[in-house]
C-alpha cells in the first residue's frame, strides 16, 4: 500500500482499497475477505463496510449477506466520465471560437453554486481577461453563470441564489432575483447570456449553454474581453457565434431531436 510520509490517512486509505475491492468483485465481498485483504480484525472490517453502505457507496445482500457496490459510485463514475467527455468534445471548439473571435474563450460547469471554469483559451492580445482554470465565478453576474442557470424554475434560483448571495461587484450588478429574472428569460430567448460589466469593470462577456444528450445544460462556453474589444455594437455577432459553438458542442454530445425522440 503506497504512503506518502505523514501526508498518508489509514482509515481514508482503508476505505478507498474496500471500495476498489467491491467496484472489481463480481459476487460481492464479505467481512472476512476484507478483514484478510487489509490486514485488519473483522471488527475494523465491518465498519468501514457499514460506513460505505450508509453513505451509498455499498449495498447488502440480504440473504448471502455480502456486500456489493452501491449505485453511488457508479454515479460518480458517470460524472467523471460526462466530464471527461465534455472536454475531449468541446476543447477543440474552444479553441476554434478564441481563433474566431480573437477573444480570451473559455469553458465552465455548475459545481456548488458557482461557475467554475475548467478550460480556457487565451487571447493573444496584450490584455487579457483572468479566466483561469479553477477560477469560480458568480453565477448572477457573469456571462458564463447566467448561462449554466438561465433555465432553472424560479425555486431553484432561489435556493442557488440566496439574496446574500448576489454581491454588488460594479455598479452594474444585478443583487436581486427580481432584477436577475427578466434579463435571464432574454438570455434564454437570444440564445447567449450577456456580462456587460457586470463582475469586473471594463470587461465585457457572452456565453451560451451547451446541453447533454438528455437536454440537460451540462456546461457553458463564453469569450471575454475588455469593453473596448467588445463593445456592445459587437455583442450580437459575437453571441451569435458563442451560440453556434454551443450548439455544435451539444450536438457532438449528443444532443439534438433524434436523441431527444429517443428519450
Amino acid at each position: 500500500m503506497p504512503q506518502n510520509g505523514n501526508y498518508y490517512v489509514r482509515s481514508l486509505g482503508r476505505g478507498l482499497d474496500v471500495l476498489a475491492m467491491l467496484a472489481e468483485a463480481r459476487d460481492g465481498v464479505g467481512v472476512s475477505e476484507v478483514a484478510s485483504s487489509l490486514s485488519v480484525d473483522k471488527s475494523t472490517a465491518f465498519r468501514l463496510l457499514s460506513t460505505l453502505v450508509r453513505d451509498g457507496f455499498a449495498v447488502q445482500d440480504e440473504d448471502s449477506r455480502r456486500y456489493r457496490a452501491g449505485m453511488r459510485i457508479v454515479q460518480l463514475g458517470a460524472r467523471v466520465l460526462e466530464r471527461t467527455e465534455l472536454r475531449e468534445v468541446a476543447v477543440p471548439w474552444v479553441k476554434r471560437l478564441q481563433k474566431v473571435t480573437g477573444e480570451s474563450a473559455h469553458l465552465a460547469v455548475l459545481a456548488q453554486g458557482k461557475a467554475v471554469y475548467i478550460h480556457k483559451e487565451t487571447s493573444g492580445s496584450g490584455l487579457n481577461v483572468n479566466t483561469e482554470v479553477g477560477r469560480r465565478a458568480p453565477l448572477h453576474c457573469s456571462a458564463i453563470g447566467k448561462a449554466l442557470v438561465a433555465e432553472l424554475p424560479a425555486s431553484e434560483l432561489e435556493t442557488i441564489l440566496p439574496a446574500q448571495e448576489m454581491t454588488r461587484y460594479t455598479p452594474r450588478t444585478m443583487t436581486t432575483l427580481r432584477e436577475l429574472a427578466p434579463h435571464l428569460e432574454v438570455t434564454q430567448s437570444r440564445g447567449y447570456a450577456v456580462d456587460d460589466e457586470e463582475f469586473e469593470p471594463g470587461v465585457r462577456c457572452v456565453a451560451a449553454a451547451i446541453r447533454g444528450h438528455s437536454g440537460r445544460v451540462e456546461a457553458a462556453v463564453g469569450v471575454s474581453g475588455p469593453s473596448f474589444r467588445v463593445t456592445l455594437e459587437r455583442i450580437p455577432s459575437l453571441g451569435a457565434i458563442v451560440a453556434e459553438t454551443a450548439s455544435e458542442i451539444s450536438r457532438l454530445l449528443g444532443y439534438g431531436p433524434s436523441a431527444q425522440a429517443s428519450g
